[in-house]
């Protein structure tokens, strides 16, 4: 009984501690969803629950109305427009998937000529990739400006793909690497004997196979795509061309910010992410755990 006593004890008091780091660590999200409901007379307030619930900051994200802020006499527009708010986000999906797609197909195919070929320098390729996503990315921000301007992809989405691509591809390859080297080679061996071809194999037995590692690796891609500043600040001038990470920085006018326009678009630009961890989660952890596994 008094194992049993201090084995509940014991689960009690680790439950609590990932209670309170838990509520810690949701709680500026909370904050935020409860900030964006907010009305504009409230928004200094200390109090946690609005008093009153308004749609007012969702609305001039998704409507196309313009922000406005109380000066003086009353409201008046700003310079900065709210209504981009929908190109922002569409522009941010374009490259967050254009870059998953290429960072995944191309590391895909990267790590399995690695674990099923043999070639010179093959052990140390790897570790080579994983050393270049070790490299701070503002290194490859001038490089990649001198790159993208002759091609004339300056101030245009293709050259974002670009500058992620070269951020993610080293370690989505390093990681398929690992889940691929997991997988046993004689399940492609049998499939050979059987008649199919290498690429058959590929496609019929080791995708399926890696779905987790895929899963995970596409995860990595989106949200570097989705959440970077630096780079898309540097590449895109245009306000029609820029994410969303960029672009909300226009609702700052001056000394004045519109917190609800700002947290109400902070939920909208999370909430992507927060479904799609939902229902991948479980492969997520499969796949950055595959690693660890042999065989």
């Amino acid at each position: 009984m008094r194992r049993a006593t201090r084995r509940r004890l014991r689960a009690a008091v680790v439950y609590a501690a990932l209670a309170v780091v838990t509520a810690v660590t949701c709680f500026p999200l909370f904050w935020a969803a409860l900030t964006s409901v907010r009305p504009h007379d409230e928004m200094l307030s200390v109090r946690l629950l609005p008093a009153r619930v308004t749609g007012e900051h969702y609305g001039a994200l998704l409507g196309g109305r313009r922000m406005y802020f109380e000066s003086g006499s009353g409201y008046r527009p700003t310079s900065a427009p709210a209504q981009h708010f929908l190109a922002w986000f569409a522009n941010s999906v374009i490259v967050s998937v254009s870059t998953t797609v290429l960072s995944v197909g191309v590391s895909t195919l990267a790590a399995y000529s690695l674990t099923r070929f043999s070639f010179a320098g093959q052990s140390v390729v790897p570790y080579f990739s994983l050393l270049g996503y070790m490299v701070p990315s503002i290194i490859y921000v001038f490089p990649l400006f001198l790159l993208i301007v002759p091609l004339g992809l300056a101030d245009r989405l293709p050259s974002l793909v670009l500058g992620y691509i070269s951020i993610t591809l080293p370690f989505c390859m390093w990681l398929m690497w690992a889940f691929l080297k997991s997988i046993p080679l004689e399940i492609e061996e049998a499939g050979l004997i059987d008649g199919a071809s290498r690429l058959q194999v590929f496609r019929l037995i080791v995708l399926p196979l890696a779905v987790p590692g895929i899963i995970a690796t596409s995860i990595f891609s989106f949200i570097v795509a989705w959440n970077d500043y630096l780079i898309a600040r540097i590449f895109i001038n245009t306000i029609t061309q820029m994410p969303l990470t960029v672009g909300v920085m226009h609702f700052f006018e001056g000394v004045h910010v519109d917190w609800g326009l700002m947290m109400a678009a902070a939920v909208l630009m999370t909430l992507p992410l927060a479904v799609l961890f939902m229902f991948v989660q479980r492969h997520l952890i499969a796949g950055f755990g595959a690693g660890a596994v042999k065989g």
